[in-house]
């Protein structure tokens, strides 16, 4: 099997361009996780009341 040159530069750029899709789509895949989970710790801190109570004796 006799692969030219310019055809094995074109299956080697193919290859690099089939992983750098793949990483980009893993990095954009963490990055819109990470603002997901930053909305919901959001969304929680205004769900969220406090309560006071204080036993205190009277004079």
């Amino acid at each position: 099997m006799n692969i030219g040159k310019s055809k094995l530069v074109a299956i080697i750029a193919g290859f690099i361009s089939v992983i750098i899709c793949i990483l980009y789509l893993l990095l954009v895949t963490v990055l819109d996780f990470r603002s997901l989970l930053n909305e919901q710790i959001i969304s929680l801190s205004e769900n969220m009341a406090v309560v006071f109570f204080e036993i205190g004796y009277l004079h």
